[in-house]
C-alpha cells in the first residue's frame, strides 16, 4: 500500500468521510475515491466498513 493509501485508511479508521478526507490531505474528491478503491483493493475487502474493522482489529492507532 502507498503512503497515501495509509493516510486515507487512517482517516477512514478516524470515521471521516471521502469529502473530509479530500479537504483534511488537499484533494478532489475523485482522488479520495481513487484512494479508497485502492486500500480497498490491497486489503482484499468490499468496503469501507470492513477496512477500518481491519485496522481496529489490528491495535494500532494510527497507520502512519
Amino acid at each position: 500500500m502507498t503512503r497515501r493509501q495509509l493516510e486515507v485508511l487512517d482517516l477512514l479508521a478516524q470515521g471521516l468521510s471521502n469529502q473530509e478526507i479530500g479537504e483534511r490531505l488537499g484533494l478532489n474528491l475523485s482522488t479520495v475515491k481513487t484512494h479508497v478503491t485502492g486500500v480497498l483493493k490491497a486489503l482484499g475487502v468490499g468496503s469501507r466498513t470492513q477496512a477500518v474493522l481491519l485496522v481496529k482489529e489490528s491495535g494500532r492507532d494510527r497507520l502512519v
